[in-house]
């Protein structure tokens, strides 16, 4: 009894707090920078699994951490939590990452991170307890192109039972740091909304991209500039009167029937928002660093659209081709006028939705004639820019036939109530067109179209919602909340209703603190916990709050349920029981044989634990947890770098990591069994894993995603009541005969489904074998994850729409219909990748020798320029793991290219690429190639990289999609050109021929050179001898010794070298001969020395 209390009372609670506050108090998301202070931690573990001297170490922070408690409703919470970690409790954090709208060179993927929670010991006075007060901490991680992230917190199955929940942190960048602190940059804030909002506040919707949207804003607050702004889909929320100039510009030509302050539409984007008031709209650019391309953020709200008159905004829910939209609606002297572009019709326009798949704008337009107004879709086509008419509504709202719709074909009678429309939505995911109003018309193909009677006329709809999983809600000016599921003509009125009566008054006696009679109805909006409602409630001091609540959609429908359904009377066994009468035909619905969720899902999941403490009580320190920061940062670097083109040996992101430490696992470990571990923790290199086989829950996946061919299968099991639960019944209510399953396919062109009926009579059940096929035939073949085409499977048992539900723990849920968007396409996380592995091994083999280059690089592997090149590729998925040889057709093209380093590599224009690539498998450097005439900077070889695109695209039918692959090659042993190597040939043989005659003439020449060289010494040596008229012996002797002896770099040395050019075999007369040589020859050198 007490742990069911528990498990009622005690709930998740989860909030950000900075990386150097844990313990502090709630931090708001907007610091986007890693923290690289965690680098220094790393440095103390020594003896750990940690290598810092690996290139791919990446051990920095984040600049949160996700701090998780229990909130409790009649209980201590500190109690609670103390007793729950003391029991085994531990919480699972699951943080998914949303793809960004523009991936740019990233591929989308669908990524999450499953981490589980450190035990942190709190900080404050504590009397005879070890432990008062404690909580978890996991870090908040964040990954580049990515703005949007949802965090599930699951318990580990020990101690204390405690429900599964979700809650947003998504990047705030409409944030500024001030020296005051952390503001708007939006406006200013508002303190208080008792005076912005009341009771008869008008509800409003909250439009957005559609799962895109970090930052949720709402306006309509009646003379205020004042939005509602929430990076958590209003689990909280800031109130923001913005900083706009609200200038008066009404004229003939824009005409104003009056002013207000008031934010009429407001539309959330990636980055950007958008407000209009009166016919000005104004964008603000969130400062989001992680997107790309980098836009920095807005200062001030600046004004679009000046020249043109505004009448209102429309949301585009779904981006396309990497971009958001927004449809403004021109009024005044712009009516006719919307802006996607500037595109005009001669009609006013009263609604306009974009269609990106078709690129088809579908617009809602009044003609006016005397006092008669005529409604029409007009659909404008993008790509031919053609205008054309799809369907003429009808003037008048046709007659109910009783059956809970009509099919508008012109032959049905008429109300004398006018039809008028307001509005246009539409579900990409199941084709499904409305139109509405005062009526709401159904549509697949935009021409036919029915009516759905069961809405009234009374109040027209003031906005429509979709929850693109087969859920609509629509809400009327009288604030009406009606429910249908698409593809059902069935329309139940949600409130008010006398089952929202028994509800609120349940809720009442329960003393919620989230019921109360006095509350307003702000807003309703889906979100991936389904309907969602915005409630300003006031309490009796006059105090108002707004808070989010969980809208019991399945609670009221299956109330309506037993309302609607009279009972009767029964006896058995002499005693009177009430009897219900079934509407639903089945009594159990099971989900069997679901296949392995992550190949038709595209998650890729990582798994990691905290880091062992040394620490006795088994308590994280702000070391420890910094150390679980650089952990995870890491390994989520290592994922973003494995996108790499070159294939590891191991198809794993972590395998670089704990590649070279491996081997040491066992002394890691035993150091740490001993308690020994440097820095006080122990890091397990088995806690940071890449998991690939999730089992399957016996639930649909939330969306499928097909390739080319692509097969998803599954079982349906179906019961009625036993014998003895279905006394007194009647056929229909209980037998198999009238249990059916139907699938409905969104574009049967391209996907079909084939049931398979197995009657199991003695177990009372039915068997239904579905399988859903992709037909191969859709034409596109794009990047992996982008430009996929949206369609849906609807699963439905005839007649269960609202009629069957499952009652549950967590309350009742609708079953018996199921809408599982799909996706067909190139599904995200599957790559083509360079096999340098094996295109050396065979390269090496078959031409029977490898040279690789002087300065090795094992990241970018050699080939020579003489050798046959043979490229080998993989196809790998990184959701499932397989990875294999590529076998379909693609094209290989040398794009690019430069000489002796990477860095001077040049992508080469569409006219060089179509030049320069030859059809064999050999590197051919012809004339005119840029690999033609390469110098050597060395006495090798130049080096020559060169840059590779390998692409499927229009080659092979194999699959949806593009591999377009992009590798560096490095190629060395580089052959000279044919005219530089001759050029070179003769240099080396004219200098080769010289030093050749050069030696013959030493040899030949030499002695006699020598020799009259000798006998020219002899001579000047005689001469001095008769001109001093002393011994010639000495008189040369003391001649020769100061012109040696002095430096033979100036005038000595001249007249040393004059001396040896005396003319040979010339008789010296006397010594005024020789003086009359020296002079002359001083003389002519150097007149200062003459």
């Amino acid at each position: 009894m007490q742990v069911c209390l528990l498990l009622e009372d005690c709930e998740w609670k989860v909030v950000l707090n900075d990386f150097d506050n844990l313990g502090g108090d709630q931090a708001v998301f907007f610091r986007q920078h890693p923290v690289t202070s965690v680098a220094s931690v790393f440095q103390n573990l020594t003896d750990s699994a940690i290598d810092l001297n690996d290139k791919n170490s990446h051990y920095l922070g984040f600049p949160y951490y996700l701090k998780i408690n229990l909130t409790c409703l009649t209980q201590d919470a500190v109690k609670v939590i103390r007793k729950a970690h003391l029991t085994g409790l531990r919480p699972i954090v699951t943080v998914r990452f949303e793809a960004s709208v523009n991936p740019e060179h990233q591929k989308p993927e669908q990524l999450e991170i499953e981490m589980k929670g450190a035990p942190y010991r709190l900080q404050g006075p504590c009397a005879s307890e070890e432990v008062c007060r404690m909580c978890w901490y996991t870090p908040m991680p964040m990954m580049k192109r990515s703005v949007v992230m949802e965090v599930l917190v699951e318990s580990n199955g020990l101690g204390l039972e405690v429900d599964s929940k979700r809650f947003l942190m998504n990047i705030n960048g409409y944030m500024k740091k001030t020296e005051t602190g952390l503001q708007s940059s939006l406006g200013d804030k508002v303190t208080t909304l008792v005076e912005v909002m009341s009771l008869y506040s008008p509800t409003r919707p909250i439009w957005s991209t559609f799962n895109q949207a970090p930052v949720l804003i709402l306006g309509g607050f009646h003379g205020y500039q004042i939005i509602l702004v929430s990076d958590s889909e209003f689990a909280d929320f800031t109130a923001v009167e913005v900083a706009i100039d609200s200038c008066w510009i009404g004229s003939l030509n824009c005409p104003l029937y009056m002013f207000s302050s008031s934010i009429y539409d407001a539309i959330a984007m990636e980055s950007v928002l958008f407000i209009r008031q009166n016919q000005l709209v104004y964008y603000f650019t969130g400062n989001y660093s992680v997107l790309s391309p980098r836009v920095p953020g807005s200062g001030l709200w600046t004004r679009v659209l000046n020249d043109i008159c505004v009448s209102h905004l429309n949301p585009v829910h779904f981006p396309h081709n990497g971009s958001e939209y927004v449809i403004a609606i021109g009024g005044g002297m712009h009516e006719g006028e919307f802006f996607l572009g500037t595109i005009r019709v001669s009609c006013a326009i009263l609604w306009a939705i974009y269609i990106t798949e078709e690129e088809k704008i579908v617009l809602l337009v009044e003609e006016k004639k005397k006092n008669e107004s005529s409604y029409y879709i007009v659909a404008y086509d993008q790509v031919n820019a053609a205008f054309r008419m799809l369907y003429h509504l009808p003037r008048f709202i046709p007659k109910d036939t009783g059956r809970e719709f009509v099919m508008l074909l012109g032959l049905e009678e008429y109300t004398d109530s006018l039809l008028i429309p307001r509005g246009l939505s539409y579900n990409p995911f199941s084709t499904i067109f409305y139109i509405w109003g005062n009526v709401v018309l159904q549509s697949y193909d935009l021409v036919n179209y029915i009516l759905l009677s069961g809405f009234p006329q009374e109040s027209p709809i003031s906005y429509f919602i979709l929850s693109y999983v087969g859920e609509v809600v629509f809400v009327t000016d009288s604030e009406e909340i009606w429910f249908s599921v698409e593809g059902s003509s069935v329309v139940s009125r949600l409130h008010p209703s006398e089952a929202w009566d028994t509800y609120l008054s349940l809720q009442l006696m329960r003393e919620s603190k989230d019921f109360s009679l006095n509350e307003s109805f702000v807003s309703l909006f889906f979100n991936k916990e389904g309907l969602q409602q915005l409630v300003y409630i006031m309490d009796g001091q006059g105090e108002g709050k707004l808070i989010k609540r969980n809208f019991p959609l399945h609670y009221i429908l299956s109330y309506q349920l037993l309302i609607v359904n009279q009972y009767r009377s029964m006896y058995f066994h002499n005693a009177q029981y009430i009897r219900f009468i079934h509407p639903c035909s089945f009594s159990i619905m099971r989900l069997v044989d679901l296949p392995a969720p992550q190949r038709f899902t595209r998650t890729e999941h990582y798994f990691s634990e905290p880091p062992d403490v040394m620490d006795s009580t088994g308590f994280h320190n702000n070391v420890s947890l910094a150390v679980y920061q650089g952990l995870i940062f890491q390994l989520l670097w290592l994922h973003a770098d494995y996108s790499r083109p070159y294939a590891d040996p191991v198809h794993d992101p972590t395998w670089r990591w704990w590649k070279n430490r491996k081997k040491y696992a066992e002394y890691f470990f035993y150091v740490a069994s001993n308690g020994n571990s440097s820095g006080g923790v122990y890091i397990n290199m088995e806690s940071y894993l890449k998991i690939y086989d999730l089992q399957p829950n016996n639930e649909l996946p939330s969306k499928i995603y097909l390739d080319k061919n692509n097969v998803y299968s599954f079982s349906v099991f179906l019961s009625v009541r036993l014998m003895r639960e279905s006394r007194r019944e009647m056929l229909e209510e209980n037998s198999l005969d009238f249990v059916w399953l139907t699938i409905v396919l969104a574009h049967p062109k391209f996907v079909v489904s084939h049931l398979h009926r197995h009657s199991l009579i003695g177990r009372g059940s039915i068997l239904y074998t579905v399988t859903i096929s992709d037909t191969g035939l859709y034409a596109k073949q794009e990047l992996s994850g982008t430009n996929l085409l949206k369609s849906s499977m609807a699963l439905k048992v005839i007649n269960a729409a609202t009629n069957c539900y499952q009652y549950t723990v967590s309350g009742p849920k609708l079953q018996g219909y199921a809408m599982v968007p799909i996706l067909i396409g190139c599904p995200p996380g599957k790559r083509l990748a360079f096999d340098i592995t094996r295109t050396l091994t065979y390269t090496t083999k078959q031409n029977k020798r490898y040279f690789d280059c002087t300065h090795k690089n094992p990241e970018l592997p050699c080939f020579s320029f003489n050798d046959v090149f043979y490229p080998f590729f993989l196809i790998q998925d990184m959701v499932t793991g397989d990875s294999g040889p590529f076998m379909g057709s693609y094209v290989l093209r040398i794009i690019g290219g430069g000489p002796y380093s990477e860095s001077r590599i040049r992508v080469y224009s569409p006219s060089e690429i179509l030049d320069y690539n030859t059809k064999n498998g050999r590197w051919v450097c012809e004339q005119n190639s840029p690999c033609y005439d390469v110098v050597p900077l060395e006495l090798t070889s130049p080096d020559y990289f060169f840059l590779v695109e390998v692409s499927n695209r229009a080659v092979d039918n194999s699959t949806y999609c593009d591999y377009d692959l992009e590798f560096v090659i490095h190629i060395h042993g580089l052959r000279l050109s044919p005219s530089r190597a001759i050029t070179l040939m003769k240099i080396s043989m004219a200098i080769l021929t010289s030093i050749v005659v050069l030696y013959i003439l030493h040899q030949v020449l030499g002695p006699m050179i020598w020799a009259g060289f000798t006998r020219l010494i002899q001579r000047i040596e005689e001469a001095i001898a008769v001109r001093t008229g002393c011994d010639p012996e000495w008189e040369v002797e003391s001649l020769a010794s100061p012109i040696t002896g002095a430096d033979r770099s100036g005038g000595n040395a001249l007249l040393w070298v004059l001396i040896s050019m005396l003319p040979y075999g010339r008789r010296v007369g006397s010594p005024a001969d020789v003086t009359q040589h020296l002079s002359i020859g001083v003389s002519g050198r150097d007149p200062q020395l003459a």
